[in-house]
C-alpha cells in the first residue's frame, strides 16, 4: 500500500504531498487543471522506472519542470508498505544550463529505515560500502542487481511495474492478444493479453473473475480464448438466460464500452484476490457508464481495498463522489495556472448541505 507521494517542481506540483496513509481507497476530486492527471503521471514515472525505463530523457522533458524553472531540482518520493516491509524510494533530477537533457541529481532506497543504496550524481553507494559509478543520465534502480537472497530492489521494482495506472479507452480493447502480458497498458488495450496471462498462471482466478462480472452482468455465462491466426487468440463471451435454452456468443470487441469496463474491473478484482495485493489508480472509472451503473461499479472496484489492495480514482461524477466518505475524498485545488496545486481531505472543508450541491455551487473547489 502506498502511504505517501511527494512531488516538487513537476508541472503544477510544488512541494506537494499526497497522504494516503490509512486510506486503502481514495477519491481525488477537483476542477479541470487542478492536478489530478499530474498526480497520476507521478505514479506513472515510478511505474516506468519499475518496468526498466532507465534513460532520463525517456522519463521527462523540459516542459515537465514547473513553469520551465530548470534552475531548481525536480524531486519525487514515495513511501509504501509491501511484503511486510516499509520502502522509501526518492529521486531528484536537475537540468544544468549547458546540458541538452536532465540528469539524476540524487537517488536513494531505504527499507525499514536502512539504506539499500544512495546516489549523488554518478556515484552510487550500496549497503556494505560497495560503490560504483553510473552514467548520470540513467536511473539506477532498474540496473542495480543485488546479491542472491537479497530482494529489496527486486521487490520494489516488481511493485512499481505491477501498478495498474489506467485511463481505459474501450475502443482499443479488442479482445485480441498475440502474447500473454502481466503489465496492463495505460489505455487497457492489452486487457486480453493480461487476462490470458492471469488465467494461464492462476486458473483459480477464473472463479473470482466470473463472480466479478456476474455482479454487474447476471446473464454472463463464460469467457474463453479461441485461436485466431498463427499466434493470436480472441476473447469470446457467452451470455445465457437461466430460464431459457438460448446462448449468445459474441466477440469481446462487440461489447459496449461500459461492458468492457465491467470485464476490466473483474480482472482487477481477480488479480488482487489470487496474487499479491494490487495498486490500482483508475482515472474517471465512470466515464463509459450509465447513471444506474456507476454506484455498483465503484463499490465493486473498492472491494480491491478489502483484500490488502489499494484503489485510487479521480472523478467528476456525482454518483462516484457519493460512494466515498469525507475521510477518503481528497480535494485538489489550484487558484490559477500560475499557482501550484494544493490538496486537502474533504473532512477538513466546511460546506453547507448536500456535498454534490455544494460542488455545483463551487463552495468546495472555488
Amino acid at each position: 500500500m502506498i502511504e505517501r507521494l511527494y512531488a516538487h517542481n513537476f508541472r503544477c506540483l510544488e512541494n506537494f504531498t499526497l497522504d494516503l496513509a490509512g486510506r486503502p481507497s481514495a477519491l481525488l476530486i477537483g476542477k479541470n487543471g487542478s492536478g489530478k492527471s499530474t498526480v497520476l503521471d507521478c505514479f506513472r514515472l515510478f511505474q516506468r522506472i519499475g518496468r526498466g525505463w532507465s534513460p532520463v530523457p525517456d522519463l521527462l522533458s523540459a516542459s515537465d519542470f514547473a513553469q520551465h524553472r530548470m534552475d531548481r531540482p525536480m524531486r519525487f518520493a514515495v513511501e509504501l508498505t509491501h511484503v511486510g516491509r516499509r520502502f522509501v524510494y526518492e529521486i531528484a533530477f536537475e537540468w544544468p544550463r549547458s546540458f541538452h537533457a536532465a540528469r539524476v541529481l540524487e537517488e536513494a532506497l531505504t527499507v525499514d529505515g536502512a539504506d539499500v543504496f544512495r546516489r549523488k550524481l554518478d556515484q552510487i553507494q550500496l549497503a556494505g560500502n560497495q560503490s560504483f559509478g553510473i552514467d548520470w543520465h540513467y536511473v539506477a534502480l532498474p540496473v542495480i542487481y543485488q546479491r542472491p537472497g537479497e530482494r529489496d530492489i527486486h521487490d520494489i521494482k516488481k511493485f512499481f511495474s505491477s501498478m495498474m495506472l489506467i485511463a481505459p479507452v474501450p475502443t482499443v480493447m479488442t479482445g485480441y492478444a498475440e502474447e500473454p502480458s502481466g503489465e496492463l497498458d495505460d489505455d487497457a488495450a492489452n486487457f486480453a493479453a493480461c487476462l490470458r496471462s492471469l488465467l494461464g498462471q492462476k486458473p483459480a482466478a477464473y472463479t473470482a473473475f466470473d463472480e466479478g462480472v456476474k455482479t454487474v452482468m447476471p446473464d454472463f455465462a463464460a469467457i474463453e480464448n479461441i485461436e485466431r491466426g498463427e499466434r493470436g487468440t480472441q476473447l469470446m463471451v457467452r451470455f445465457e438466460r437461466h430460464d431459457a435454452p438460448e446462448i449468445l456468443t459474441v466477440e469481446f470487441n462487440a461489447l459496449s464500452d461500459g461492458e468492457k469496463c465491467f470485464f476490466l474491473a473483474a480482472y482487477i478484482l481477480a488479480a488482487n484476490r489470487t496474487g499479491k495485493p494490487v495498486f490500482c489508480f483508475w482515472d474517471e472509472p465512470d466515464n463509459h457508464l450509465s447513471l444506474s451503473e456507476v454506484g455498483q461499479f465503484v463499490v465493486t472496484l473498492r472491494k480491491t481495498a478489502n483484500r490488502d489492495g489499494q484503489f485510487i480514482a479521480t472523478s467528476h461524477h456525482p454518483e462516484t463522489i457519493r460512494k466515498f466518505s469525507h475521510d477518503t475524498t481528497l480535494v485538489l485545488n489550484r487558484k490559477s495556472h500560475l499557482e501550484p496545486a494544493t490538496v486537502r481531505p474533504l473532512a477538513e472543508i466546511d460546506y453547507q448541505g448536500d456535498l454534490v450541491h455544494a460542488l455545483i455551487r463551487d463552495e468546495i473547489m472555488g
